[in-house]
């Protein structure tokens, strides 16, 4: 029955009118509450929501059984590993997918590196030329980052390799780390001369011990810098317990690990 003039049935579905929605009023005026679920995902630079959750996917971790083991890979990983089991299996279907596949990834990567050998290339030149122009004219050099001496080619296989630093950031902390090995030549001349100076043998050995610490300290950081920025440590000790160049941070390691299995 339908409702009579001026009156409202209430019941299931029908409340007071008071309590009713107005047309055009929100329900939710305070919107969706915090933490609430379907919150969007964090796309990222320019991905879309779609891709992403794909992502997630593909790379979320699955356990499978391989003869008597229990492993644990990316979901696609595990894909591709059961294409290749069907693959040798002899499925026909399986080992032409799997093989396009893999031909065009390295199609793919090969286009790739070449890519960025000949943007290496360009960058590499250019720089060199303007240096030398700038060299030849009397100016200041450019310091561009990354510098074309840290660029370093191999045209046999295509890589590119970087040797130094490539921004801001990572040049004044090369910088710096620069500075503080200057600042550790200068503390082992110091040492060193104090230690052949001291006729104590108390201060001879404390003398000793803060020069092996600063030679340590210049070894640790010269051992990972490229060969064009590596520097030569005067007044280098060799007694025992010194560090050696090219093996201060395996040293370090060792130490580290002896101390552990004392403590």
């Amino acid at each position: 029955m339908g409702e009579a003039p001026g009156q409202h049935l209430v019941g299931y579905g029908k409340p007071p009118v008071e309590h009713r929605f107005r047309k055009g009023q929100s329900g939710n005026p305070k919107g969706r509450k915090k933490g609430v679920k379907n919150k969007p995902v964090d796309n990222g630079l320019g991905m879309r929501a779609a891709e992403e959750y794909l992502r997630l996917e593909a790379y979320r971790p699955v356990v499978i059984r391989e003869g008597e083991k229990i492993i644990e890979l990316p979901a696609i990983q595990a894909v591709f590993r059961a294409m290749g089991v069907a693959a040798l299996k002899g499925n026909r279907l399986v080992q032409k997918q799997l093989a396009e596949m893999v031909t065009k990834m390295e199609h793919q990567d090969h286009q790739s590196r070449m890519e960025l050998f000949g943007n290496a290339i360009d960058y590499k030149k250019g720089w060199e030329g303007e240096i030398e122009r700038c060299r030849l004219a009397g100016r200041p050099e450019p310091s561009p980052l990354p510098h074309p001496d840290d660029i370093i080619l191999d045209p046999h296989t295509g890589g590119v390799k970087i040797l130094g630093p490539q921004t801001k950031e990572q040049k004044a902390h090369f910088d710096q780390a620069l500075a503080r090995r200057a600042q550790a030549q200068e503390e082992v001349t110091y040492y060193a001369d104090k230690y052949r100076r001291a006729r104590n043998e108390a201060t001879k050995a404390v003398y000793l011990k803060e020069w092996h610490y600063e030679q340590r300290l210049f070894d640790i950081i010269n051992d990972v810098l490229a060969d064009r920025y590596k520097a030569k440590l005067v007044n280098r000790s060799y007694a025992d317990g010194a560090s050696r160049p090219g093996k201060a941070l395996e040293e370090l390691r060792d130490r580290k690990t002896r101390a552990e299995y004392l403590e």
